[in-house]
C-alpha cells in the first residue's frame, strides 16, 4: 500500500486536521515529520493512504490550515524510505 505525508508547522495544526479526518471510517496517523522534509526540524505530519490526498487537502483548506508540504513515501530495497515532493 502506498502512503503519503502532509507536513504542518505545529502539533496543534496537525491535531486539528487529524481530529476532523478521524471522525469518518478511516484512520489518519500523526507522526514527527522526517528530518529531510521538516522545515526547521520541528514539524509534524499526517501519514495516510496515498489515495486520501484530496480529502486531506480539502479538510486542511476547510479549516484554514496551511500544509507546508506533501510527500509520497517510497520504500527502498535497503529498508529506508525516501520522500518525493507532491506539492
Amino acid at each position: 500500500m502506498a502512503y503519503a505525508i502532509a507536513v504542518f508547522s505545529s502539533l496543534n495544526l496537525v491535531n486539528r486536521v487529524k481530529s476532523r479526518l478521524n471522525q469518518g471510517d478511516d484512520y489518519f496517523a500523526m507522526i514527527r515529520a522526517p528530518q529531510r522534509v521538516a522545515v526547521g526540524g520541528c514539524s509534524f505530519a499526517l501519514r495516510f493512504e496515498d489515495g486520501k490526498l484530496p480529502l486531506v487537502q480539502r479538510t486542511a483548506q476547510e479549516l484554514g490550515i496551511a500544509v507546508n508540504g506533501i510527500y509520497r513515501e517510497e520504500d527502498q530495497a535497503d529498508g529506508s524510505r525516501i520522500y518525493i515532493p507532491v506539492k
